[in-house]
């Protein structure tokens, strides 16, 4: 129904959108289609066969021709350092000789550099050794580490986001640190995907609805709209959290996330302020961080049961919020977990167009503000260009094939689009990290 159901209540809303799991496109990543007039894609009799892509950007493209809004839920791109070590020995070892030098490294995708992976110093580096940096990296956030594309995670929205046909990326079910990387490299290209939450019950959150949350700002209003919802949504006027950690709100110079970017002449301090609040008692789990996992690259994931159940709290203490620029952290300050609203302030340098956003890991993230310096674009950092090069082009080499022979040529064009911008952004960006 493009309305939602009649058993809504002024403050509450049930809605059924679409999410593509089951359908042909699910092999480049699931989608999520919210606002939809019409659920039948065009020719397919409402059926997931007929006439249904075989690729997501068709998918999302005809729910946004239709003023839709489009993301991929369960996002999380993970690593495989094994076959990560393999593709960068496939890619950089020129004379095929096993080993990497640094010759051969310089201008690679790699997640450290040549010193930190060069842990024998024999001044070359061999596959364990690429596989151990590979492993390092994948407990990082921001990372370098190549993404495995195996059928899992937000796979297309390397190629979606630059044609123009996503508005966010899901976050809150899958581990958290993969679920940002991905977006946090493609905010640093300049990109205006937004970060919003999901719950995907009872396959992946098996605990509760409202595991992964996302809140929209919509103002003093008496009953919800469902599409101006959905708008707030697109836009990023909106924090992400697991229901126990909120950031009421959030301003750069008085600007909020989705709204007016931040306009400076120069470089410059700009003014950042928040009130958050955490509740006082949250539950023992690894999924809201009050249980620390063997790994921290599966942080807040909900899919696996990292942890037997429990049924007990966490009261109190602390939380570290931090002051994110870039995808990088700058500053963080510590506030009690009480139930109380707390008021913060941050004082941050920018020196090139950059976005700034607050966390608190692995609970809770801000939408970005964008703070725009002399009108140049945000080009935050080469590295991130070149690792959403390389993860497209790693895509369509494992991937493609799942994509129909009638549409690969298509499919491909497009590919072809998004590398061309990276390597645009690429030479764009000055700062290499």
């Amino acid at each position: 129904s493009p309305v939602a159901l009649e058993l809504s209540e002024p403050q509450t809303l049930l809605k059924y959108d679409l999410e593509i799991s089951g359908f042909g496109s699910a092999a480049m990543g699931h989608v999520c289609l919210l606002n939809l007039k019409d659920q039948t894609y065009p020719g397919s009799k409402g059926t997931k066969t007929d006439n249904w892509p075989s690729w997501t950007v068709p998918v999302l493209r005809w729910c946004k021709e239709q003023g839709g809004v489009t993301g991929y839920p369960h996002s999380a791109l993970g690593v495989d350092e094994v076959r990560g070590a393999q593709w960068t020995m496939n890619q950089y070892d020129a004379n095929q000789d096993n080993e990497i030098s640094a010759v051969e490294y310089e201008g690679g995708l790699f997640p450290a550099t040549f010193v930190q992976t060069d842990k024998n110093r024999n001044q070359s580096l061999d596959r364990e050794e690429i596989q151990n940096s590979l492993a390092v990296a994948a407990e990082q956030l921001p990372n370098f580490a190549i993404a495995a594309m195996s059928g899992r995670g937000a796979m297309e929205v390397l190629v979606s986001v630059p044609e123009g046909v996503c508005d966010f990326i899901s976050a809150m079910d899958t581990p958290r640190v993969s679920e940002w990387n991905t977006w946090y490299h493609l905010l640093n290209c300049g990109f205006p995907l937004k970060l919003s939450g999901e719950t995907d019950f009872p396959c992946m959150s098996s605990r509760r609805v409202g595991q992964g949350r996302v809140y929209v700002q919509l103002g003093d209003v008496k009953r919800v709209d469902y599409s101006a919802w959905c708008a707030g949504l697109g836009k990023g006027q909106s924090y992400v959290s697991d229901g126990y950690a909120h950031a009421l709100s959030f301003a750069v110079n008085g600007h909020s996330a989705g709204r007016q970017d931040v306009e400076l002449a120069q470089t410059g301090l700009v003014q950042v302020t928040a009130d958050v609040a955490f509740a006082l008692a949250t539950p023992v789990g690894v999924a809201y961080g009050t249980l620390d996992p063997d790994s921290n690259r599966v942080a807040g994931d909900t899919v696996q049961l990292h942890a037997p159940r429990s049924l007990e709290y966490v009261k109190g203490g602390q939380r570290i919020v931090e002051l994110v620029v870039n995808g990088q952290k700058i500053s963080q300050q510590r506030v009690p977990a009480d139930g109380k609203v707390h008021q913060l302030k941050f004082e941050v340098e920018i020196a090139q167009s950059s976005w700034v956003a607050l966390r608190q890991f692995p609970q809770l993230h801000t939408n970005p503000v964008n703070v725009i310096v002399a009108e140049k674009p945000i080009r935050a950092s080469r590295r991130s260009a070149q690792w959403c090069l390389e993860s497209t082009r790693q895509l369509w080499k494992l991937r493609h094939q799942y994509i129909r022979p009638e549409e690969r040529d298509e499919a491909w064009l497009a590919y072809e689009r998004s590398i061309k911008q990276y390597m645009k952004i690429m030479n764009e960006s000055a700062n290499r990290d």
